[in-house]
């Protein structure tokens, strides 16, 4: 690992023209690297930490750049613990481009994610914070916001941190127990210990059921592929989700040749859509092909909206034909449902459906206004998703869900070593491996391998 008090320097807002342009410099003698090019000199390196301090950055032939404004943070009050000067100049690239050549000559360009690595390393974050930084950089949706944001407040870690806590204690028990044996001392009653794991075996196993479920659609958003006949409405139902025409639309059967991929914001979560072909026999290879990619898309998506449109007749047979595991992701969903009756909301045994639908399908118009209300309420009710926020442990990052993953299996070891009457050792040994997988999250333990690939995937200046 490189020296991580050498100064380091980057412009840390995006490329191109804008009102300012942002240059960080962090590390030991940051503050004197800036003032030998700022002028008034004096006023920046005695300006105590928290303050903006006015003037011009010159080169060191004394030709000014720019006039800017400094903000000096001295360590370890800081972002990254050391002392820190953030530069603000007007918008120009060409100009922060010259600030930054001549912060180069005393400093070097920061990798990847290296300034938030620091603060990593000077412990002003630990590692599920500084992973979340990231997320809330790149977040794509409200609720993924608010996820991000309340494990940078460290809720996950402090949540990690009792639930090792607990492991610890439960991992002494059976050390004591194990170094007194041939004392024959009661220091540990058997059902006890059986109930302290799993009680932290359930929370294990509650943190990472949600983190598998709500935390990967929060981080990665719900894919949703519309499926149906031709002239279904999908792609109407597309555009209307979009709130923009994105699909053609026409009477003609089989204009959707190929699928579209559009991301929209539903209630602060992103939903993935995709209108597809419509499913019918056909004898146009270019239709065939795009009919297979629906059926590929239906095994890849997070829940399929099949289409079943009050103006036409079902096949039955399509609908029976749909794999079991197809069917435990589908939301049926009586379109056009406005031909009929905009007030129903139960479609079901109508003459004009000739008994075709399932019992329950949700009605949808894009013409009736709040016509798709009901079936956006039922997509999120379908991944028990909440509508607002709740402020709560949750593990949205694959990396965290891997070591929880092992974390679970030690803890079910353990509780079957204790079952078994294998003796406290076993039962020791897996609380132990127990507790390294949860301090591979929290970075207690880790490795330069490790921290190296996750801050690579880190834009340059965070």
């Amino acid at each position: 690992m490189t020296d991580i008090s050498e100064p380091i320097c980057a412009i840390i807002t995006p490329p191109g023209y804008a009102a300012i342009n942002v240059i960080r410099i962090s590390g030991k003698g940051s503050i004197g690297i800036v003032a030998q090019y700022f002028k008034p000199r004096k006023k920046l390196l005695n300006s105590p930490s928290h303050r903006v301090v006015f003037g011009t950055f010159h080169t060191k032939e004394g030709r000014a750049i720019d006039q800017v404004l400094c903000t000096v943070f001295r360590a370890p009050y800081s972002y990254t613990g050391e002392d820190v000067v953030e530069i603000s100049s007007h918008g120009n690239p060409q100009i922060a481009s010259q600030i930054l050549e001549n912060l180069l000559l005393d400093a070097r360009m920061a990798n990847p994610g290296e300034f938030t690595l620091r603060a990593v390393l000077n412990g002003k974050m630990d590692l599920p914070q500084a992973e979340a930084v990231n997320d809330l950089v790149f977040a794509s949706g409200a609720m993924a916001e608010s996820a991000a944001l309340m494990q940078v407040q460290g809720i996950l870690s402090q949540h990690l941190q009792k639930l090792l806590n607990d492991i610890s204690d439960t991992r002494l028990r059976c050390e004591l127990a194990i170094d007194f044996a041939d004392q024959d001392l009661p220091l540990v009653n058997p059902e006890d210990l059986k109930n302290r794991i799993s009680n932290l075996l359930k929370q294990a196993e509650d943190l990472y059921a949600e983190g598998t479920t709500q935390g990967k659609y929060i981080r990665e958003g719900i894919k949703i592929c519309l499926v149906g006949p031709t002239n279904s409405g999908k792609s109407s139902l597309f555009n209307a989700l979009l709130k923009y025409s994105r699909a053609i639309v026409n009477p003609q059967p089989g204009t959707t040749r190929d699928y579209l991929e559009e991301r929209v914001n539903l209630q602060g979560y992103t939903i993935i859509l995709y209108d597809t072909a419509g499913l019918r026999m056909s004898s146009d290879e270019i239709e065939k092909e795009g009919i297979e990619r629906t059926r590929e898309l239906m095994d890849y998506a997070d829940l399929i909206l099949y289409l079943l449109p009050v103006d036409q007749e079902i096949n039955q047979r399509e609908i029976d034909e749909l794999a079991p595991d197809i069917k435990n992701k589908t939301l049926w969903v009586a379109s056009k449902y406005d031909l009929i009756n905009p007030d129903l909301y139960t479609i079901k045994n109508l003459d004009i459906l000739d008994g075709h639908l399932p019992d329950f399908a949700i009605p949808a118009s894009v013409y009736v206004p709040n016509g798709l209300e009901k079936l956006q309420q039922e997509i999120l009710n379908h991944f028990a998703l909440p509508q607002k926020w709740v402020d709560r442990p949750l593990v949205t990052n694959a990396r965290h869900l891997a070591a929880l993953s092992r974390a679970i299996s030690s803890l079910q070891n353990a509780l079957q070593s204790i079952e078994n009457q294998a003796g406290y050792e076993f039962t020791a040994f897996d609380l132990i491996a127990t507790s390294q997988a949860l301090e591979e999250i929290l970075g207690i333990v880790t490795t330069e391998d490790l921290l190296t690939n996750i801050f690579n995937n880190f834009c340059i200046g965070k």
